[in-house]
């Protein structure tokens, strides 16, 4: 029996080595072969079908130059509700003031957001539902949801929605710091 402890040593060996290479390979498969974001676009959430500047340019928009944390899910036909693209993402009050004139979403009074012409409230969607991942967050009041129906660059219709956290109900302007839940979609009917 010549070798007989040795080649058993050398069968451990070769096992504990399959068993470590097995288990550093499937480490890094959990780490670097995972899908990525969609169009490796970190911003975008699981299941994104089109990216975001040409869903964006689809609906003649952009976002403000300030956009930080943003979080997007864009749809290649329409969710159940007719939505198309659902951004959330974080600003700020002069930002998104400059923002909602260039776009034409308001075009007057943005110190009154709260005089009548939009809903107040819990104005934003759940992000679940919209496919946001991140930390996207509902827009609770006190908010404003601004509601825009418009020709799409194509000539069908769309609405452009914007849901910002207000400073505090009765006051009616952004907060210095907002979060924003902008969703594009065709309308009902």
């Amino acid at each position: 029996m010549r070798g007989g402890p040795i080649r058993g040593r050398r069968a451990g060996c070769t096992v504990a080595a399959v068993v470590l290479l097995a288990a550093v390979g499937t480490g890094a498969w959990a780490v670097f072969g995972r899908a990525g974001h969609p169009f490796d676009d970190a911003r975008a959430c699981e299941g994104s079908t089109v990216p975001l500047q040409p869903a964006l340019g689809q609906a003649r928009l952009s976002l403000p130059v300030d956009a930080t944390d943003v979080h997007y899910y864009s749809y290649a036909g329409r969710a159940a509700d007719g939505t198309v693209l659902a951004v959330s993402f974080h600003s700020t009050r002069q930002a998104m003031n400059t923002y909602l004139r260039r776009t034409g979403l308001v075009t007057e009074g943005l110190d009154s957001l709260d005089d009548g012409r939009f809903t107040l409230g819990d104005t934003g969607k759940d992000p679940a539902t919209l496919h946001l991942c991140g930390d996207a967050p509902y827009i609770q009041a006190p908010a404003v949801l601004i509601e825009k129906e418009r020709p799409r660059s194509d000539g069908a219709r769309e609405v452009v929605d914007v849901a910002a956290q207000l400073t505090e109900a009765g006051l009616g302007g952004l907060r210095q710091e907002t979060w924003v839940q902008l969703t594009v979609r065709e309308p009902a009917g």
